[in-house]
């Protein structure tokens, strides 16, 4: 009896394994048969004679996608290419990736100045198709080879996510906030956001999440002053973290600076009492240039800004 076929699309590759997603929105481990990403192949499902209905060995699958898969599959490369979302990771340089519906990096983008810089440093041909969590573990180091997050304290970071539904949304930036919160010496805010959201944020020249920790400071505003949401976007993430602290304790500008506590206890602070595993080898990502960092003398760098020797 002939066995009954069907459609498939290679979605990753592991040495002699790959995972496939069928058409029915099922998740298969198949033997790699020299497939590329995004091929799309005929597979004959596994079969265990001892059970009498037929069963598959299953990947872990991301929730919600029944129908989001059969587009894939039907549209080969292209649907696995195309975006469904986005992450952003502030810290004075906003950098922003573009991903797909297995939270895979498709582009990378420089949302402010000092994150070109930071992306000059790093070769973005070889993240691209790679999970984004581990591509923000190599961004994490670039912004430290780069004099960024050195600080004993205040190594304030802010991630925003957005997908294609509310759960993969909140999942994306859960996990990815407590996997950053591993790293030693970083405070770590995520936040998940709507698609709305990110085209306000893009409208205003920011990132979703730069612009999230704006608009908490303005909610807290308590200061004689106007508020000036536009002069607080080019501000460091830590300066904006630590002002709204500042202002939910109820100050004013007629109040001693030194009697500001910098504390981090904002409500949407990612807990960081979670083991999360980093890979290791993110050298990789880095290129193998270096790039000298001039620095005027007689000048000290902003709060939140890189400590260059």
């Amino acid at each position: 009896m002939k066995q009954e076929q069907t459609g498939a699309v290679i979605v990753e590759l592991r040495g002699r394994k790959a995972a496939a997603l069928t058409q029915s929105g099922e998740f298969i481990r198949v033997n790699n048969e020299g497939y590329t990403i995004g091929q799309q192949v005929l597979l004959i499902p596994q079969v265990e004679a001892a059970q009498p209905v037929r069963k598959r060995m299953r990947i872990t699958a991301l929730a919600g996608m029944a129908a989001g898969f059969l587009l894939l599959v039907l549209g080969g490369f292209k649907g696995y290419t195309m975006p469904v979302g986005v992450v952003s990771l502030d810290v004075n340089p906003s950098i922003e990736y573009t991903i797909n519906a297995f939270d895979r990096v498709l582009d990378i983008t420089a949302v402010n100045d000092d994150a070109g810089k930071i992306l000059a440093n790093m070769d973005e041909d070889a993240l691209r198709y790679r999970p984004v969590d581990e591509v923000l573990d190599a961004t994490i180091l670039a912004l430290r080879e780069n004099g960024y997050l050195t600080d004993a304290t205040g190594n304030d970071v802010v991630i925003a996510a957005s997908s294609y539904d509310t759960r993969h949304t909140e999942q994306i930036a859960e996990r990815l906030g407590l996997r950053v919160g591993q790293d030693d010496g970083l405070t770590v805010y995520s936040v998940p956001v709507s698609h709305v959201e990110v085209e306000d944020a893009h409208a205003r020249g920011t990132s979703a999440g730069k612009l999230y920790i704006v608009e908490e400071l303005e909610d807290s505003w308590n200061s004689a002053e106007d508020f000036d949401a536009d002069d607080w976007i080019e501000r460091p993430v830590r300066d904006i973290i630590h002002e709204t602290d500042y202002q939910r304790e109820g100050k004013d500008d007629n109040d001693e600076d030194e009697d500001r506590n910098w504390s981090s206890g904002a409500p949407y602070k990612t807990p960081t009492n979670q083991q999360s595993t980093s890979p290791e080898g993110n050298q990789q990502y880095q290129r193998n240039e270096t790039e000298e960092h001039e620095q005027e003398s007689g000048e000290s760098p902003e709060q939140g800004e890189p400590n260059h020797d």
